[in-house]
């Protein structure tokens, strides 16, 4: 691949580049990997994830077939993948005490505790294979007044986030990358206690959150205030952690 029109940008982003120009074998990687994830069949069980996985399955086609013909000036079809269906998971119970996750008072971010009707209301279509709510995060970037139309929400068996365009992506922890809290005024890493402590630096931290075959889920910074991305980026370390075998 070596094309950089704006539409080929957009379908390089589809397929969880978000810099650089993937080679073909980087790109064939990628739309394996998104169709293993997305495929509506493994949703069969959970209908209110099916067509959220219709519509990432759909987009995932386009974006392939049509980086394929724009760069081969030839009709392509997508690589053939099997994919194994999952057992079913059955959701957890739910419960009246709901997990402790901590945010504190900080704005823009709700613990379950805290979880207003209309939120509940908005998260409750989604959980599904997810199980329970721990935390939301607004990712609109007005942290005076959040509407939660743009997430990040932690469960407890991995993240799902909504974006601008209310497109639905989800990481299990058991899928998690690598992840770093960059400060964005030196362009080094730094631990969530460096964070607490010393603020960041003037540019502010980065949260970035991979999955584990390399390419990026999300990227926070300045959506949310420095405190949250420490919180998320040490729970996340810790489930890491945990979903280590």
């Amino acid at each position: 691949m070596s094309c950089e029109c704006a539409k080929c940008r957009e379908h390089y982003k589809t397929l969880g580049f978000m810099f650089g120009t993937p080679s073909d074998s980087e790109m064939e990687d990628a739309y394996r990997e998104l169709v293993k994830q997305w495929h509506p069949d493994l949703y069969e069980n959970y209908a209110s994830l099916r067509a959220d996985a219709e519509e990432h399955f759909k987009q995932i086609q386009v974006a392939y077939r049509g980086l394929k013909e724009h760069n081969s000036g030839a009709a392509a079809e997508p690589a053939a993948v099997t994919v194994t269906r999952q057992p079913e998971i059955r959701q957890e119970p739910r419960q009246e005490e709901k997990p402790a996750l901590d945010f504190g008072n900080a704005p823009g971010v709700l613990g379950a505790r805290q979880f207003t009707h209309e939120i509940e209301e908005m998260v409750a279509p989604h959980l599904g294979k997810l199980g329970l709510a721990l935390a939301i995060v607004d990712l609109g970037g007005n942290r005076a007044r959040p509407n939660y139309s743009q997430f990040l929400l932690l469960a407890s068996r991995g993240l799902m986030m909504r974006d601008a365009r209310h497109n639905i992506s989800v990481l299990w922890y058991a899928d998690l990358g690598e992840i770093n809290l960059v400060d964005r005024g030196k362009g080094g890493k730094q631990s969530a206690w460096q964070k607490f402590v010393g603020g960041g630096g003037q540019g502010g931290n980065e949260l970035q959150i991979n999955r584990n075959n390399g390419m990026s889920f999300c990227v926070i910074s300045n959506q949310a205030e420095e405190s949250v991305k420490a919180g998320i980026y040490e729970h996340l370390m810790r489930q890491k952690a945990e979903a280590q075998p």
